[in-house]
């Protein structure tokens, strides 16, 4: 899985735009990068990897502590709420090569849709996955959206 960071990190380089590696103790959850690690909570980034069950993937990036609304995430596919589904820890390592606590919105395998929240910061850098529990990316949201071919769309409930 080592691979797939470093060929995550080659791809960022080839794709242009400042980011920054850091690297830390393992941390496996929103809780455990809020109590171990020196990252601002409010730009924390979770990326939760779901299948289509007619086909294809979706990456969804939202702020650490906020919960994805399935509903709107299938619209934005085109899908219905039943016809997707969040990837086992299994499928998430076959799909994209990464542990499922570290998934990136920047996918070399699988060709997802990627979707981030409106609400994920745009003034500042954000930190997210980079498919290592060892190590965060930091890198703007732009830059994020550009590399991934992702869209900023409403993906929590209303009244989160």
């Amino acid at each position: 899985m080592n691979n797939t960071f470093e060929a995550i990190v080659a791809l960022l380089k080839e794709r242009g735009g400042a980011f920054r590696i850091h690297e830390h103790v393992p941390s496996y959850t929103v809780a455990d990068a809020r109590d171990r690690l020196l990252f601002p909570a409010e730009r924390l980034l979770k990326t939760v990897a779901f299948k289509i069950k007619t086909g294809g993937h979706i990456l969804a990036a939202v702020r650490g502590p906020d919960r994805i609304d399935y509903r709107k995430l299938a619209a934005a596919c085109g899908a219905k709420r039943a016809d997707i589904v969040r990837l086992t820890p299994e499928e998430i390592a076959d799909v994209f090569g990464v542990e499922a606590w570290s998934v990136s919105p920047v996918a070399l395998k699988g060709e997802p849709a990627v979707f981030f929240d409106r609400r994920v910061p745009t003034e500042e850098t954000v930190f997210c996955g980079i498919g290592r529990a060892d190590r965060t990316l930091e890198i703007q949201l732009s830059d994020l959206v550009q590399i991934t071919g992702g869209k900023v769309i409403p993906l929590l409930n209303e009244e989160a």
